[in-house]
């Protein structure tokens, strides 16, 4: 049985949330993970492609080449802005990358870290969605920056439900302007207005590190094949602690010089990362004229010869399309930044060449707006129907239940038997090669799981027993064979 070797990074640390660190010129609501891994058995061959890679690139004086030598100001338009050197280093870098590698990645909200505890005393219940309210606040939080609901959040509680209100209120009167265009801005806000009467003091300000680490836990719970890993992650005492306690086995420390896989993930942390600030600065407003208007991109986004489009196709294949899987890009309630950067590599991925792109010329960025956007609401449609968005991810005992992963293609699998989680979620538990695992369902066979368990002898006569699985003109399917 093999053993496989992970390696931990991040980029946009911020380890006190505090008023001077949220108003820095300089500050990035994203915290952004990334993990790369292999079999063990790859490490040498690796090390070694890796080491090449980096004499081509490191400077005379440097110890290691880090994501730092990737400057903010050379992504103003993604690849489109870069150097030619930093083109062709970020080319060399995802060459290095293959099917038979393991590549994780999330995106956490700090803002959205801020609102859950300012606002925890809201939780889901089967009429309110408080994960949608918080997301709802976190966002125009971030968008449009209001500074006096930024520094009444380090005030009195009282002070803030103030702050809060006139914002919202004032969003509302100026959306007014164009409510074609921002009526849901408004719907949203007027619903948060309605229920928004308490909120806590903040007493923590420290960040938490749960979140990525648990998304990784579900990453690798989709990896059968993987039963004996060793998460190596830089110097970080917090992260460390964090992943012991969540109950990963083999967790140490490196230092990045001493560790190629730390630095690998560096880089990739590092270039996912300056995507996800640049769209950050495309779309932010840039004056209360703005604020009303619809927010394109640049077009010079979209102005790419062909090698830079194959940037963006070598991504897309990283992130994306190897190790295709559930949870391996994995983001917070709020995570639009994520959402855009994933909806521009599959917008660019679709065309076979610069010359393609070109013939839309200034269409492209209206084109992209109608793509993104539809990326952004199936990620808000996801928000609102996945249970696997409740429940305290500090508590190990709600970290490693898996998603059954269903495609248009059929699976068969022994059901053991079917039940509902304490969250209401729908969950079959299934047996594969000598082990029961529950898996969480989606929620459309709610319906199907209902069915089975409103009759005992039913149940008993089926299970154990085969059901294949299958995603299916629109729906998902359970059919016992």
């Amino acid at each position: 049985m093999s053993d496989y070797n992970f390696y931990y990074d991040e980029s946009q640390h911020s380890r006190l949330l505090n008023l001077e660190t949220i108003k820095a010129d300089e500050f990035y609501d994203g915290f952004v993970v990334a993990i790369v891994g292999w079999d063990s058995q790859r490490e040498s061959d690796l090390a070694a492609q890796y080491c090449e890679f980096e004499k081509k690139y490191l400077s005379p004086n440097a110890k290691e080449l880090k994501s730092t030598c990737l400057k903010r100001s050379q992504f103003k338009y993604g690849f489109k802005s870069l150097s030619q050197h930093n083109a062709r280093l970020i080319s060399d870098y995802l060459d290095l990358f293959d099917e038979e590698m393991y590549v994780y990645c999330s995106f956490s909200s700090k803002v959205e870290l801020l609102v859950d505890r300012l606002f925890s005393r809201y939780q889901n219940q089967p009429c309110f969605n408080a994960d949608l309210m918080k997301y709802s606040l976190a966002k125009p939080l971030v968008q449009y920056r209001p500074n006096e609901v930024v520094e009444s959040i380090y005030k009195s509680p009282d002070d803030l439900l103030d702050a809060l209100r006139d914002f919202l209120l004032n969003r509302i009167e100026d959306d007014k302007a164009n409510p074609e265009l921002k009526w849901t801005e408004m719907d949203q806000f007027r619903s948060i207005l309605e229920v928004m009467d308490h909120v806590m003091p903040l007493d923590d300000y420290q960040w938490e590190y749960y979140s990525p680490l648990a998304g990784f836990g579900l990453y690798l719970s989709e990896h059968n094949e993987i039963d004996n890993c060793t998460l190596i992650i830089d110097q970080e005492e917090n992260t460390r602690a964090a992943a012991e306690r969540l109950g990963f086995d083999g967790v140490r420390e490196a230092d990045s010089s001493e560790c190629f896989g730390v630095r690998m993930a560096d880089m990739l942390a590092g270039i996912v990362a300056k995507l996800m600030k640049a769209i950050r600065d495309e779309v932010t407003y840039q004056s209360r004229e703005d604020e009303i208007k619809k927010n394109l991109f640049d077009v010079e986004w979209f102005n790419l010869n062909d090698e830079r489009l194959e940037l963006y196709k070598k991504l897309c294949r990283v992130l994306i399309q190897y190790d295709k899987c559930w949870y391996k890009v994995y983001g917070s309630g709020f995570s639009d930044d994520l959402v855009v950067l994933i909806a521009l590599l599959k917008y660019l991925d679709g065309f076979d060449g610069a010359a393609q792109l070109h013939e839309l010329g200034a269409n492209n960025a209206e084109r992209f707006n109608t793509f993104c956007c539809n990326s952004l609401s199936e990620h808000f449609q996801v928000l609102s129907d996945d249970p696997l968005h409740t429940g305290d991810l500090s508590d190990p005992k709600n970290l490693f239940r898996p998603r059954l992963r269903i495609t248009d293609r059929p699976r068969t699998y022994m059901v053991m038997d079917v039940m509902f989680g304490e969250d209401g979620a729908p969950m079959a538990l299934i047996s594969e090669n000598g082990h029961e695992n529950a898996y969480v369902l989606p929620a459309d066979l709610s319906g199907w799981v209902s069915m089975v368990l409103s009759n005992v002898d039913f149940k008993v006569i089926l299970f154990p027993g085969k059901v294949r699985f299958q995603y299916f003109e629109g729906r998902f399917r359970a059919d016992f064979l």
